[in-house]
């Protein structure tokens, strides 16, 4: 039952967030509320692990080649959403009602930028350290590693529908849940090969900065 809460947790602060409340920042104080304190809480507060071993335990020490290939895979990622966004954006989005579903999300006026800035610094480094460091470390003994990898990107994928349905249009709003699901796969087979998870968090935050270059050159 734990690991289903540890699982299912973070859809359910977005679903509490954005269809509840319906309010980008408070969905941002409630999910990343849930990736930072849980971990810190079991591996910090009752394991009473050093600060030091939890950031080993979790993958967080640099590997060269996962670094390259973070770079690699995150270029990659960032220059096919841009291009996508160039030539697809058309179809992809309804304008009209993508501003207005920003504005009722308040993901608007002077938050805009702040709330980027969440998205591009903060978030890569908390999904990556809740579902392919801390997950990854609790499920380590339980399950295959393939079955690791595979849970873990499935429940990564699954609260991005309750951002992309509404967002995108019909019927991409459902194929698009597939590159988040390939990516969740790409980046565990990276920290799993590498026992790094930096390489991930980088490719992350490149793929995340694609994400806001289409918002901010087509949709804005």
């Amino acid at each position: 039952m734990k690991h289903v809460l540890l699982f299912l947790g973070p859809t359910i602060m977005i679903f509490l967030g954005l269809q509840v409340m319906s309010s980008v920042p408070v969905t941002f104080l409630l999910f990343y509320g849930w990736l930072f304190v849980v971990p810190l809480l079991d591996m910090i507060v009752l394991k009473r692990n050093t600060w030091r071993d939890t950031f080993r335990q979790m993958g967080l020490g640099i590997n060269r080649p996962n670094m390259y290939h973070g770079i690699l895979t995150g270029l990659l990622f960032f220059l096919t959403m841009v291009l996508a966004g160039y030539f697809f954006h058309s179809f992809l989005f309804d304008k009209d009602d993508l501003q207005k579903l920003l504005v009722q999300w308040n993901f608007s006026g002077n938050l805009v930028v702040w709330l980027i800035l969440v998205l591009l610094v903060i978030n890569p480094f908390l999904e990556e350290i809740y579902w392919r460091g801390y997950l990854f470390k609790k499920l380590e003994r339980k399950l295959t590693k393939r079955t690791m990898i595979l849970l873990t990107s499935l429940f990564y994928s699954l609260y991005h529908f309750l951002s992309i349905i509404p967002l995108f249009s019909w019927p991409y709003n459902f194929a698009m849940i597939l590159p988040v699901f390939l990516a969740g796969m790409i980046w565990g087979y990276m920290r799993d090969r590498s026992k790094s998870l930096m390489g991930s968090i980088v490719s992350h935050i490149l793929a995340d900065s694609g994400i806001m270059s289409v918002y901010l050159l087509f949709l804005k």
